[in-house]
């Protein structure tokens, strides 16, 4: 069985909409296996953006993820990681499909709701990251 990471947020957690995103995970049949809202430091939010330093969005984005409360949630199931990322849109919310979480939600470019891991590899990665109290 396959798992991923999901972040529910700041803007997510503070428009109070994380139990309807989480309700179409479980409407699909995923199982939420660990869930914890957290705070995320910025040592954690700059690990988790090392991919995109070179990002003129950069600070900003690492200054909106630590801003306030997350969600973050262990979510296994069948192709569980293509499935979740094609439910979740593009990165920008302006570009994403109605149907879909930033598309039904979103209303800015990177402050958009949710992150979902996009490989096995990474997910495991994120999942030691934000989890490291829990072993495969």
């Amino acid at each position: 069985m396959e798992r991923t990471l999901v972040i529910l947020k700041p803007d997510c957690v503070r428009r109070k909409i994380a139990g309807e995103i989480i309700t179409r995970f479980e409407k699909k049949d995923f199982t939420i296996v660990q869930m914890k809202m957290i705070v995320i430091d910025k040592e954690k939010a700059t690990l988790h953006y090392s991919h995109v330093k070179s990002e003129p969005i950069y600070d900003d984005m690492i200054n909106y993820i630590t801003s306030g409360p997350s969600i973050a949630i262990i979510i296994s199931g069948n192709k569980v990681i293509s499935t979740v990322r094609a439910m979740i849109g593009k990165t920008s919310s302006f570009d994403s499909l109605p149907g879909t979480i930033r598309g039904d939600f979103g209303s800015h470019r990177f402050e958009n709701l949710i992150h979902a891991s996009d490989s096995v590899e990474s997910a495991e990665l994120e999942i030691k990251r934000f989890f490291p109290e829990i072993t495969k």
